[in-house]
């Protein structure tokens, strides 16, 4: 899948590219939701994890609702937080420490070998380094996005063309906008 110049650090990469294996319908593309073939073909799987397997816990319907519930917490960051806390506990997690460069880093594992556990684990260590506030969905094609700007303040997945399929939501938002006002103004006058 595209990345659209709006790749997440790290690992957290990979929770992004799961989260957009949904495209949600909206008035210029239709719902398509890739996991189905994924989760039925392993070179397909494969391809689009390479370093992260799948174990027999990892049944589509239980992918399918990881995903949903992380498109929630990236798009309302403080209303999804028991979903988040049921994932952080059936998946085990624990706390370990390694020692990176000249320091000693906390690192959330999870004890359960599979691909849930894994994003799981990497959501946790997100969370705990910050990073998390920055994965964002698109308000308009709910497109999850790493937000790279300084302040934080990214909104849509792009401006010009910058999302999936070439969209350019924030444009089109504000032109909606705009000539609602217009429209207003029009009404008013």
């Amino acid at each position: 899948m595209p990345d659209h110049n709006q790749t997440a650090p790290g690992e957290l990469e990979v929770v992004r590219r799961f989260i957009n294996t949904l495209s949600i319908p909206n008035d210029t593309r239709e719902e398509r939701d890739a996991l189905p073939e994924l989760a039925r073909v392993p070179q397909l799987w494969r391809n689009e994890f390479p370093h992260q397997s799948r174990s027999r816990t990892d049944a589509l319907g239980r992918l399918q609702r990881l995903r949903a519930d992380l498109r929630s917490a990236c798009h309302e960051k403080g209303s999804s937080e028991k979903a988040l806390n049921e994932w952080f506990s059936s998946a085990a997690l624990s706390v370990k420490t390694r020692w990176m460069g000249d320091a000693t880093k906390l690192i959330i594992e999870s004890s359960e070998a599979s691909f849930v556990g894994y994003i799981v684990a990497v959501v946790a260590n997100a969370i705990a380094s910050g990073e998390w506030a920055r994965l964002k969905t698109c308000p308009d094609c709910q497109w999850a996005f790493y937000d790279h700007t300084r302040n934080g303040s990214k909104r849509w997945c792009g401006m010009t063309k910058g999302g999936p399929d070439g969209r350019a939501c924030g444009t089109i938002a504000k032109v909606t906008a705009y000539r609602a006002r217009e429209a207003m103004k029009a009404g008013v006058a």
